[in-house]
């Protein structure tokens, strides 16, 4: 892939990270990285992404590096099961015991953290017991380790990217490192435990890796390429396609069976198993790589900015709760990717619980640049009101939070209907005394975005549409 360094913030308006929501190694940094332009996921410092790194998209891709990697995955399973059925129990715990989720890398199911756990003794056991157990594993190994999510308890498919990013680690970090230098990201040395796939074991290594400087932790970079959201061969999937369908009778199928007893069914009947990941791999082509975010189709913004026309305003029967959903539902999707989700809050100011959605702004449109320039807003904050006019509190209450956060002071209030006068007032009022900037959108404005969208233009544009007529407001 053939990257461009953007430089040190391409668009002016770089600032100190601390109050941001979700902040990106690009942001501690200031970086502008762009995540549509990248060949690799742009991390996140404070929570994984629920993704994981699927090895079947290594088995069925024609470079030979990421053949290689899968060579080496089945390499490692099946030095556990040698181990295994040579009565060598402990030399294959040892083996397993490095397995787990890297911190460095950011993937996982966990919310709000980056912690990830190791194998534990219990698993390893099991493991360790299935090779001993089915005796068609025990004879020809396995050629995807994702079968074991099929047959083993708590084996589920973090388990399988966890084992895929152990091994495949070194790669990892040669790819961070050269990513690292295109895109002039800082990089300090670190010493890793890799798989020694010509040694069969755990060796360390050094590698130049970008970091957290919070703590000083290492980062790598996980390549869009071998990302999805499940496993290709996972337990799911095979539930519902093979399963259900071949083992239940018909009057059955609407019964849930529990995964304990499907695991035990097919460690007895390994043959269904078999025939399953076959299936699979003749599907191979319908396989690849998910986006890290699916935009909301078309007919359902319309069905949900709908749903907001007809929605009460207030509190009552849960209809601010049922704003706060819609809101979040239609902005994520109508302003991508000219803004990308940072994620929700709520927060609290003089009693009041106030809710937000927070984007990342990487100056994808010339205003927007703007917006980095003029008011140091690295992020977007749109702060949801489901009231039937703003009063002057409500900006104030917006102000306040963009002057103590540090994320720069540009706002959005998005409201039933237009702001009154005196609420426009006191917007101009603040930007004339602190230079804060609040835009304020209505229903209208998401019945805009929609027909934008509609008619093979960028929803994007009635925001920046309302960011005119506030500038043009202002005192000359």
């Amino acid at each position: 892939m053939s990257v461009t360094p953007p430089g040190r913030d391409d668009c002016p308006g770089a600032v100190d990270p601390t109050g941001l929501v979700n902040p990106r190694l690009s942001d501690v940094f200031g970086l502008v990285i762009r995540q549509d332009e990248v060949d690799f996921v742009v991390p996140h410092l404070s929570e994984d992404l629920p993704l994981c790194l699927d090895p079947f998209l290594l088995w069925k891709s024609d470079r030979p590096e990421y053949q290689e990697i899968h060579e080496a995955l089945v390499g490692f399973v099946e030095q556990i099961r040698r181990h295994a059925l040579a009565g060598r129990t402990a030399a294959a715990r040892s083996l397993l015991a490095e397995i787990r989720e890297p911190d460095e890398l950011g993937l996982g199911y966990a919310v709000g953290t980056k912690r990830g756990s190791a194998i534990g003794p219990a698993l390893s056991e099991a493991i360790i017991e299935g090779f001993r157990e089915v005796p068609q594993l025990g004879a020809t190994g396995l050629n995807h380790i994702e079968i074991l999510a099929l047959l083993i308890p708590k084996v589920a498919e973090d388990r399988i990217s966890d084992l895929t990013a152990s091994v495949m680690k070194r790669w990892l970090a040669t790819f961070t490192t050269e990513r690292c230098r295109s895109f002039g990201i800082p990089t300090r040395r670190y010493r890793l435990n890799g798989w020694d796939s010509d040694r069969l074991e755990w060796q360390p290594f050094d590698a130049e890796l970008p970091y957290d400087p919070t703590h000083g932790s290492p980062v790598l970079l996980a390549p869009l390429a071998l990302l999805r959201r499940l496993p290709w061969i996972n337990y799911p999937d095979y539930y519902k396609t093979t399963y259900l369908r071949l083992v239940l009778p018909p009057g059955r199928h609407n019964r849930a069976v529990a995964k304990a007893t499907v695991l035990a069914h097919n460690r007895a009947h390994y043959q269904v198993v078999s025939s399953y990941v076959t299936s699979r791999e003749q599907q191979a082509d319908e396989c690849g790589a998910d986006p890290l975010f699916t935009p909301l189709r078309l007919d359902t913004l319309r069905r949900k900015a709908q749903e907001l026309h007809t929605l009460t305003t207030g509190r009552t029967g849960g209809a601010d709760k049922k704003f706060e959903s819609l809101a979040f539902d239609l902005l994520s999707s109508l302003l991508y990717p000219e803004l990308d989700l940072a994620g929700r809050q709520e927060r609290t100011i003089s009693g009041a619980h106030i809710r937000d959605v927070i984007f990342h702004n990487d100056g994808k449109a010339p205003f927007l640049c703007d917006l980095r320039d003029l008011y140091a807003a690295r992020q977007v904050v749109i702060e949801l009101k489901n009231v039937v006019a703003l009063n002057p509190e409500n900006v104030n209450q917006l102000y306040r939070y963009l002057d103590d956060a540090s994320m720069g002071r540009f706002g959005v209030l998005l409201a039933r209907t237009p702001p009154p006068r005196n609420v426009q007032q006191n917007i101009i009022d603040l930007h004339s005394a602190k230079r804060a900037a609040i835009v304020c959108l209505d229903d209208s404005d998401i019945d805009l975005m929609v027909q934008l969208l509609d008619a093979g233009r960028r929803p994007i544009e009635a925001l920046r549409k309302k960011y005119v007529e506030f500038t043009r407001r202002l005192p000359q």
